[in-house]
């Protein structure tokens, strides 16, 4: 486990170690692993002078945080539907939905795009929301959590007079926090970390996310590597924090939605 935890942790460490370095320590040759001024945040205030980067991170902020919200209705209604109610066609529904995991996104671009850009939606908020507004991987997680919720709790409030949207508030969604959080935590990741979807529908700088402005940093010709990791830093520290926070209750949804691997 320790081999394992420090072949992840160490290149976010060279990362961060590079973000403080200068171009020439980048260069030096015999590498230096640390940098020659640990307090050198010289290219931290390039990557903001060069790029509004600030907007950037507000527009990830934005975009990760209402579509983590979004799933977490849609997927929590749909995954009660599914998990305490029988109708007509409930297994090949539940199956078809489920089967859209196994569809690449890639697959499906083309018409999103027509889609997007005949409603006009094109370098828009909506339109970069559009394809994560709804989580497929939400609808099961939130069926596998709903479903060992014991039914009697539900009769029971039936009895006393209760709806079912009641019921669905009073009831469910108190019983299944872990897996709400679990989704809102991962949604927000997953999100935050896209950049294929707003690479094609992304035209004006004032629209990018944070993805699309480390990007910025980079051409055909050459790499700035200690600006690229410096923003790469800045980039990856909400992200760090929102899981950092939030672990023990993804491991929490993981185990009591019966989610393995």
């Amino acid at each position: 486990m320790a081999a394992g935890a420090l072949c992840v942790f160490f290149p976010f460490f060279w990362m961060a170690v590079t973000s403080l370095k200068t171009v020439p320590e980048i260069q030096r040759v015999p590498l230096h692993i640390a940098p020659d001024r640990w307090t050198n945040l010289d290219n931290f205030r390039e990557v903001f002078h060069r790029q509004p980067f600030a907007r950037f991170l507000l527009n990830s902020a934005l975009i990760a945080g209402v579509s983590a919200v979004s799933s977490v209705v849609v997927s929590s209604l749909a995954g009660y539907g599914f998990a305490k109610f029988r109708f007509p066609g409930h297994g090949v529904f539940f199956f078809a939905i489920v089967g859209i995991l196994m569809v690449p996104f890639q697959s499906v671009v083309v018409p999103l795009y027509l889609w997007v850009s005949r409603l006009g939606l094109l370098d828009t908020y909506l339109g970069i929301l559009a394809p994560d507004l709804v989580s497929v991987f939400g609808v099961f997680l939130m069926r596998q959590s709903i479903e060992v919720v014991p039914s009697d709790y539900i009769d029971a409030a039936r009895i006393d007079g209760a709806g079912e949207l009641r019921i669905f508030w009073r009831v469910i969604l108190p019983s299944v926090k872990p897996a709400l959080a679990t989704l809102v935590i991962v949604k927000f990741m997953w999100t935050w970390n896209e950049l294929f979807w707003p690479l094609i529908v992304v035209n004006s700088p004032s629209m990018k996310v944070v993805t699309l402005g480390l990007l910025s940093f980079t051409n055909m010709y050459f790499i700035e590597y200690n600006l690229v990791t410096a923003a790469a830093v800045v980039s990856i520290l909400p992200i760090l924090v929102v899981f950092l926070v939030g672990q023990k209750w993804v491991v929490r949804g993981v185990v009591l939605s019966g989610l393995k691997g």
